[in-house]
């Protein structure tokens, strides 16, 4: 296959990068680069065209912590030890997204994060996920300074 022919979407840079998230939450063994490597392997596509997903993953996961938090802030009426953990790594994908990647407009990160839980997940994610992201949308617009 050329290069040409393996042009990958930003979608599909996120289905990986969920899938490596996903594998690092039930695994919780194996590193970064270890589940990183084993689910590019099963590819036929060069890496190269999965920078954008190595990139989102490892964002991730370096910063787990406060992207759980702000998760956890989101729930209401609703337990993080009872999400599903593919809704888990969608929501920790798009709240790492509205919180670090400024490049990226929120309405699509959280468009991507509800088409991903119709992909991967049950029919309830949809409105789980898009809950949740518009509650930390309106969060960050409220807290966010004004332009000048």
């Amino acid at each position: 296959m050329d290069d040409a022919q393996c042009a990958i979407s930003r979608r599909d840079n996120r289905a990986l990068a969920v899938q490596l998230i996903y594998a690092y939450e039930v695994s919780r063994e194996s590193s970064f680069e270890l589940l990183w490597g084993d689910l590019v392997g099963m590819l036929e596509i060069p890496e190269a065209h999965y920078n954008f997903a190595k990139l989102l993953a490892r964002g991730v996961l370096e910063h787990l912590h406060e992207v759980d938090g702000k998760l956890s802030g989101m729930l209401i009426h609703w337990n993080f030890n009872r999400l599903a953990k593919v809704d888990l790594a969608i929501l920790r994908l798009a709240i790492y997204e509205m919180l670090y990647c400024e490049n990226i407009p929120h309405v699509v990160t959280i468009n991507e994060a509800i088409e991903l839980g119709k992909q991967y997940s049950s029919d309830d994610s949809k409105r789980i996920i898009n809950g949740i992201l518009d509650r930390l949308r309106k969060d960050i617009c409220a807290t966010a300074p004004p332009d000048i």
